[in-house]
């Protein structure tokens, strides 16, 4: 596939083969094609969709203005969120006390209730954007925030 930009309207289309010249399906003007600019076109917008991608993932890892990390408690949560260790980390020490005592007195069997509860959580710290973190779990005025 190779995909052509066209210089009268702006849009991209793509086309299957390799010819000299193209016509744009949207306005239908016609240019000439150089497949060493279309090879400089393809790296460059990968480039630009490796950056985009990579500062995405590593936007789920940085900390917040207030130093928490979203990824890193998504990770508790998922990872270790029967013993309440998530809400240690957000500075919920009531609620992570709670998950830590109801694991050790239930002998862990309504541990499988914290872990499905902390697994969720994980998934929204997860989904959720920086400010809605911090909005709904670290700054909460509640000391016990579920979802």
């Amino acid at each position: 596939m190779y995909i052509h930009h066209c210089p009268e309207c702006g849009k991209q289309y793509s086309t299957q083969e390799k010819v000299n010249r193209v016509k744009c399906p949207y306005c239908g003007a016609e240019t000439n094609v150089s497949y060493s600019d279309q090879e400089q076109n393809f790296q460059e917008q990968w480039r630009q969709f490796s950056n985009q991608a990579s500062s995405a993932m590593d936007s789920v890892f940085n900390n917040g203005p207030s130093g928490k990390s979203r990824g890193i408690a998504g990770l508790l949560a998922i990872l270790m969120g029967w013993c309440g260790l998530h809400y240690f980390y957000i500075g919920k020490t009531s609620a992570g006390v709670l998950f830590l005592l109801i694991a050790i007195l239930s002998c862990g069997i309504l541990a499988t209730v914290t872990t499905v509860v902390s697994i969720i959580q994980g998934v929204l710290f997860f989904t959720a954007t920086q400010q809605e973190f911090e909005q709904k779990w670290v700054y909460s005025p509640s000391n016990f925030p579920l979802f």
